[in-house]
């Protein structure tokens, strides 16, 4: 991937929630003191890495005077597009959805298209209605790392969760890179809320039927939080001999990693993808909700625990230290 391809693709989408907030307002004529409003529909204060986003940008938009405005479904589809509809008749100049799958949002995206309304995803994919979806790499660093710490041979456990676009696109790369080793994955279904209890009694079940004395054993979670749990599982059965996987870089996934509890994680630049989305957004405003789509993948780091004080180093506070 171009990285800094990415980054400029990235910005732009980062344009289209900005414009999102401009949209209601008003603007001088050379644009350089443009206002919006922007509505955003949050996926779930439990799903920290869109959450970190969502505050970075709007940390930006209201430093710049925008009007914004959020609404918290807690991962229930009906009452995001409950929400998206509330926005519709307040006439926000962008809608913002974080993380939830793109076409399961018809209804709320047909009134917010009607309304001549732009709507922005982050993570959630492009669908009729969405103009900009700020999407996540494949992360195939993880599975390959993975792999190589195995030696292509063993069994892991792999805990996802099918509703949310960027677990299906994890898991997807996931289930590629295994397909010519002699590892085997045995998938379950984290529910949302509830990730960390949820992937705790998982794992609990998993260890029961995969002794220490056998094959190689991983745990490959979709993103940190499921990743954290199963460690509470594997300390609390007195385990050393699973390594466990992450995605997002949250900061108490750092600080797991840096503790060594996991073996590696995959971190976005969450303030640098707010700053995008956010000078993106005028453009993604003017354009409407008839613009041409534009779909960008944001640029993930790979942080592994011997690569952890280096990344800490290089981004200070990313553990919440």
């Amino acid at each position: 991937m171009n990285y800094r391809n990415t980054l400029c693709s990235a910005a732009a989408a980062v344009a289209l929630l900005s414009t999102a907030a401009c949209s209601g307002g008003s603007s001088t004529d050379d644009g350089g003191d443009d206002t919006f409003s922007v509505g955003i529909v949050r996926f779930a204060p439990s799903e920290v890495t869109t959450e970190g986003a969502i505050k970075e940008y709007v940390k930006l938009a209201e430093a710049a005077g925008w009007e914004v405005t959020t609404a918290n479904p807690d991962a229930a589809v009906d009452k995001a597009i409950g929400a998206m509809q509330d926005f519709v008749q307040k006439k926000v100049d962008l809608i913002v959805v974080g993380s939830f799958d793109s076409t399961t949002l018809t209804s709320g995206l047909r009134s917010a298209t009607e309304a001549g309304i732009p709507v922005a995803s982050i993570a959630g994919g492009i669908a009729d209605g969405v103009t900009y979806n700020l999407g996540v790499a494949n992360g195939i660093e993880i599975p390959d790392q993975m792999i190589e710490d195995m030696g292509g041979e063993g069994r892991s456990l792999v805990l996802s969760y099918t509703p949310g676009p960027p677990c299906q696109i994890r898991e997807k790369a996931l289930d590629e890179a295994l397909e010519d080793t002699g590892i085997t994955a045995d998938r379950q279904e984290v529910t949302i809320p509830g990730q960390l209890e949820s992937s705790q009694r998982l794992t609990t079940a998993w260890l029961a039927k995969n002794p220490a004395d056998g094959e190689p054993l991983s745990v490959w979670a979709c993103w940190d939080d499921p990743a954290l749990g199963a460690y509470v599982a594997i300390e609390q059965a007195k385990r050393t001999d699973v390594k466990i996987y992450g995605y997002n870089g949250t900061p108490a996934g750092l600080r797991a990693l840096k503790e060594g509890k996991i073996r590696a994680t995959s971190a976005p630049d969450l303030a640098a993808a707010a700053k995008l989305l956010f000078d993106a957004t005028p453009s993604l405003v003017e354009g409407g909700a008839d613009a041409e789509p534009q779909d960008v993948e944001t640029p993930y780091n790979l942080v592994t625990s011997d690569t952890i004080d280096e990344y800490l180093v290089a981004h200070p506070g990313a553990d919440g230290s």
